[in-house]
């Protein structure tokens, strides 16, 4: 029961006080003010803004290579990367395994006791030694390869079986269904119809260049690549400046305005930034993990690629 009950229930209140009540009525008339003003002054300035707290790091960097890649290059040239950028091999495995076959037969011929555990081990370290030097920026191939293997397994390095096995080992590739990636046909056919000169600049490794461009060939893209440069014939692998230098000596054009597509950071993307051309890394295939410096760009397929370079 309210106090102001008190006494008798149902008996009238008392009288309030005159002062009191002007006090409290003006109090009332004071917060309505004080309301209505900071309505007016809300509707003014617009709703209001949730407080901002600064975006991680990873999610500023990410929202500004989003903002980049959607912003087109317009290029003056393009250079491409081969393997996992314009071609690729279906089969690895099998293209091992014949090469493994033809190195245990090659050493068997020469006089060699050699069982074919003993020629895989032996093609897996050459093959290691073969990309170990290429991180070193020295070329190498199909020859060394065979050379440092039957080596290994105490069999001849040279005469006619040798030249027989190099030779097994740079047609290999032709049996692992060597094929383009999804889109790569197209994207060198836009180039060449936008006027834009193309070119390829290619790391061998046991497929020498001469073979590579019989894959081209046949998959209708050597003709839209107006110059091939092979590590194996120029003598330099990527990052190295010279080959990337050949390649836009071939081609008529400055660094500035040329792009360089490729999958990898340390030879694509760190090759065309060291020469002053914009790199592009597609990441179709593989997407190259390792901790090293981002491409200016970056594309999923060679759909968006087309897409950034204008001609698509």
């Amino acid at each position: 029961m309210r106090r102001a009950e008190g006494g008798r229930r149902g008996a009238a209140a008392p009288p309030r006080s005159p002062r009191r009540h002007r006090a409290r009525q003006l109090g009332r008339d004071r917060a309505r003010s004080a309301r209505a003003l900071a309505g007016a002054a809300a509707g003014r300035a617009g709703p209001p803004r949730p407080r901002r707290h600064g975006p991680p790091a990873a999610r500023v960097a990410a929202r500004r290579r989003a903002r980049a890649g959607a912003r087109r290059v317009k290029p003056t040239a393009v250079t491409f990367d081969c393997w996992n950028t314009l071609l690729r091999e279906e089969d690895w495995h099998e293209a091992h395994r014949r090469r493994v076959d033809a190195l245990l037969h090659a050493a068997r011929e020469t006089g060699a006791r050699a069982e074919w555990e003993q020629a895989s081990a032996a093609f897996d370290r050459a093959w290691r030694r073969h990309m170990e030097l290429w991180v070193d920026g020295v070329a190498s191939g199909a020859r060394e390869v065979a050379h440092w293997a039957m080596h290994e397994l105490a069999a001849l390095t040279h005469g006619a079986t040798f030249e027989l096995l190099v030779a097994h080992f740079e047609h290999a590739s032709h049996s692992s269904r060597v094929v383009p990636l999804d889109g790569a046909v197209e994207t060198v056919a836009a180039l060449a119809q936008a006027g834009v000169p193309a070119a390829l600049i290619c790391d061998t490794g046991l497929t020498p260049g001469r073979v590579v461009r019989e894959h081209l060939a046949r998959l209708g893209m050597l003709d839209g690549l107006r110059a091939q440069l092979f590590s194996d014939e120029v003598g330099v692998p990527k990052p190295d400046a010279r080959i990337f230098r050949a390649a836009l000596g071939a081609l008529g054009i400055d660094a500035a305005g040329a792009v360089h597509v490729g999958d990898l950071r340390r030879t694509d993307v760190a090759g065309a930034r060291g020469v002053g051309m914009t790199s592009v890394r597609l990441r179709a295939v593989y997407d190259d993990p390792a901790a090293l410096p981002e491409a200016d760009r970056v594309a999923d397929s060679h759909a968006a690629l087309r897409a950034l370079l204008g001609v698509g």
